[in-house]
Formats: C-alpha cells, structure tokens, sequence
C-alpha cells in the first residue's frame, strides 16, 4: 500500500470523491454505494472511514434493520412490500445489531413508519442515532420522534404536526438544534403542541412553520441567534380569519433577525404583529398572500416602516395570486409613498392587485429615494393606461445609477422625448419588462430605448419594439465593426 494512503486526511478525501459518484439510472443501488462498501472490505485501514461515508446519508430504516440476523433474510435480496407486518420487535441482542452502525448516520429521512414498531423494545429516553446531523421527518406520527432526537442534530424537518408533537422536547433533546422546519395540515397549525416546540429550542437560526401564538412569538425574540423565520399556512385556506391571541402580544425586538417572510398568513394578523415588533438588522421582507385588496396592504406598509428596519431593510417582495380581485385606483400614492422611508432598498418588487398606479412625480421620488436600487418590480395585473413617460422615466433613472432591471408600466403612445434628439443614458439597466398599452410608433419607441438604455433587454410583451430594437443593435454592431477595419 502506497504510504500516501496512511494520512487520514488524503484518505478521508478520497473516500468523500467517491461517495459523490453519480449512478446510472438502470441501477438500483448507486454506484458510490458499491465502490464504498467494497473498500470497507478491501483492508482494516479503509473499514472505519469506509463505512462512515457508507452510512453517513440514509433514507429509510431497512439497511440497520438488514444488519439484524433474524431479518436479514427477510430484507434481502428485495423485501417485500409490508415484509415487517406480525414481525415480533427486536430483542435485546438484536437492538445491539441494529446500534451496530446507527452511530455512524449523519442525515436521515423518514418517509414510512412500517417498521417502528420492531423498536417498541428500545427503552423509552434511548437516542438510536447519537450522531445524527440531519433528520427529516415525513410521516404522520410523531410517537416514536424521540428515538431520532439527537443531541448533535443541527437540522430537523417535520411534515405534519401531532399533538403527540411536544411530548418529545425537540429543544431540550437537541439543544444544538439551528434549523427547524415545520409544517402542518389542517387545523391544528395553533394547537399549544406546536407553540411549546418553538418554546423548548433556544438556539435557532432558522425557523419555518405555522404562525405560532403569542408566547412562541414573545419567546423568538429571546432567541439570540435567530436570523430567517418564515411563517407559512397552507395557500388553500386563503390566510383564513384572524386567530392570534393579539391581546396578549407584547413588543418584541428581534435584534439578530435579517430575513422575515409570512405565505398565506391573515393578514390582520401579520399586520398585528408588525405592529407588535421591531427588527433593527432586517434585510429582507418577503409577503405572499391569496387576496391582499388595498385597504389591508396600506396598514401592513405602515407597520413595517415602523418597525425599525428603515436604515436596514434591503429587499422587499409582496404579491398576491388571486386574478379576480379587482379594485378601482385609490390609495396608490399612499402605499408606495410608505415605502420611501426604506433608504437602503436593492429590490422591490409589488405584485398584487390593487392600484400602484405610478406616475412621473412618484417615480422620480421614489427613485430619488432609493439611490441603491438594483431592481424595481411594480406589476400592474389588470394593465391600466400607465401614467409614466418616457420623460419621466429618463428623469427618474438618473437617480438610480444601479438599476438593472425594471418593470413597471410606460406610456407609448404619448410620446414627450424626440427620438432624434440625443439623450441620457443609463448604461446599467440590462432588464425591461412592462406591459404596455398598445404602440402608436414602434421605431420610434424603439429609437427611444436604444438611445436612453444601450444594454437593455426587452421582455417579449413588447412586440414590434422589441424587433426594431434587435435591429438598431445589430445595425450599431456592423458599424462597430466596420470602423474597426477601416482604422
């Protein structure tokens, strides 16, 4: 043997390309899978690091389950579907067959619970996987959960929530626990079970679940290391009605948060908690819901500007995905006149039903407002006549040196600039999507652009603009290119 292969290091490098081998879509077993479990077989210098790669990433129990004698035969070569059915829990030897390797799996999912009942022999505190990193948990009970609660786990996800779901105190289990996923279905998504789960995990990075009562709530802001929390429902309820405990909510400061996103949540309860809250290192808003009329998006903008988060607030994205809401203009210099207190802006994007409704005077405030624009998303769902020229959008730009990717409505039948006349030009914005009223003079709109933006790129709603501009371009190219020749 090559003394090269003596360094842990150099071994343990090897052994991880060979776990990244990609597998052939005809074979069953993976490739890596084959490689390693030969080399944990080839000499007792490869057999500990080997194995660990071997069984460091699982996907189900039947493997451990295999290294039981009694079973193996059942499971091997192919067992059969509900193989595990009648069949008696393990016995005290065999639990130490089946512990023989279980140490060594780093990340875990489980998607069946067939087999759990062949580990009702386990002692109840007992942690079958001390190692685990990762476990992802997609069955419906969570009765057995303890057995998987590592203290080592980083990483936890649940698909659905039980009431048995507290029972396992995943925080107090795993107090190493950074990430936390939780979903849920139904109507138990604020049952106490879920609020006292949040409550037991003292250093999370990052949570994603149910919208939480207000003692989770009260309690994440406690939570120092806490930087992206994401509260989501399931989209078919609509955000359903108000539920949150408002009474009992208390103003929270959230210190380390930087990403906060709310999916189908109410919205008077978002709104509630905005007002209940304050983010002094927020980078990032992110709002969907399934209806969002006006009269509720301006009070929601109004608590965020007052949330602390004006000199720190980055990114903003809402939108809406219901087509039949309709809403006649009104309030639409409010609800963007609310969001020129966020300075240090890099996108925003609004897709949501109700009127924006931009004109000249508000777009150039705005982007005077937000000098560090990289992206500016305003979608107009129902294409009313939009009110911004190309006058004003030339002003406007000149505030924003950074933008490079814009879509908001433009006026292309009254056309206030001379398609002749030299321009300004803004060498940055490489992205235009707009939907537009019909064009009175495609060539010229398109001599427009290509004079005031030189790197930008049409999205395809533009029609016969679009075509005129890919030839202007190609035209400036050849000229390019002829001038380089003749010099």
């Amino acid at each position: 043997m090559h003394q090269t292969l003596l360094v842990p290091e150099v071994l343990l490098h090897i052994f991880a390309c060979v776990r990244q081998i990609g597998e052939p879509s005809y074979n069953e077993k993976p490739l890596s899978r084959q490689y390693l479990a030969a080399l944990a077989i080839t000499c007792k210098i490869f057999y500990e690091p080997a194995m660990d790669f071997l069984w460091a990433d699982m996907n189900r129990l039947l493997p451990l389950l295999g290294c039981v004698t009694r079973l193996h035969p059942m499971i091997y070569p192919r067992a059969q579907q509900s193989w595990s059915r009648g069949i008696e829990p393990l016995s005290e030897l065999e639990r130490s067959q089946f512990l023989r390797h279980s140490g060594r799996v780093r990340s875990l999912c489980i998607s069946s619970d067939d087999e759990f009942h062949l580990l009702n022999t386990f002692p109840f505190d007992t942690c079958v996987f001390p190692n685990l990193i990762s476990l992802s948990w997609v069955v419906i009970s969570t009765r057995y959960l303890r057995f998987f609660l590592s203290p080592s786990l980083r990483k936890c996800y649940i698909a659905i929530v039980q009431p048995d779901l507290a029972r396992n105190s995943i925080g107090v289990r795993c107090p190493a626990l950074e990430t936390l996923d939780i979903e849920v279905m139904g109507v138990i998504a604020r049952a106490p079970h879920l609020s006292e789960t949040i409550r037991s995990c003292k250093a999370l990075v990052f949570l994603q679940c149910p919208p939480p009562d207000s003692a989770a709530w009260k309690h994440l802001s406690t939570v120092p290391t806490l930087l992206n929390l994401s509260i989501c429902q399931e989209n078919f309820s609509g955000g359903g009605p108000s539920k949150l405990d408002t009474y009992n909510l208390r103003l929270s400061t959230f210190l380390s948060l930087t990403t906060l996103r709310f999916g189908y949540t109410s919205i008077a309860d978002t709104t509630a908690i905005l007002q209940h809250s304050e983010f002094p290192s927020l980078k990032e808003f992110e709002l969907v819901a399934h209806v969002l009329p006006g009269a509720e998006l301006l009070p929601l903008l109004q608590a965020l500007s007052q949330c602390k988060a004006c000199d720190t607030l980055e990114n903003i994205a809402i939108s809406d995905d219901n087509p039949e809401v309709q809403e006649p203009p009104g309030n639409s210099f409010a609800v963007t006149g609310v969001l020129l207190c966020f300075s240090q802006l890099r996108t925003l994007s609004l897709r949501v039903h109700c009127s924006i409704n931009l004109d000249n005077s508000l777009l150039l405030e705005a982007l005077s407002s937000w000098p560090q624009l990289r992206s500016l998303l305003f979608y107009d769902q129902h294409r009313r006549s939009p009110k911004v020229t190309f006058g004003g959008l030339s002003a406007a730009l000149r505030q924003c040196p950074h933008l490079h990717t814009l879509c908001i409505g433009v006026d292309v039948v009254n056309i206030d600039i001379d398609p002749k006349a030299e321009s300004f030009q803004h060498t940055s914005l490489q992205n235009m999507g707009v939907c537009t009223s019909p064009v009175a003079d495609a060539e010229a709109v398109a001599r427009i652009i290509f004079a005031m933006l030189p790197n930008v790129h049409l999205a395809d709603s533009w029609g016969d603009v679009n075509t005129h501009l890919k030839s202007l371009k190609a035209s400036s190219s050849l000229q390019g290119e002829d001038g380089d020749r003749h010099e």
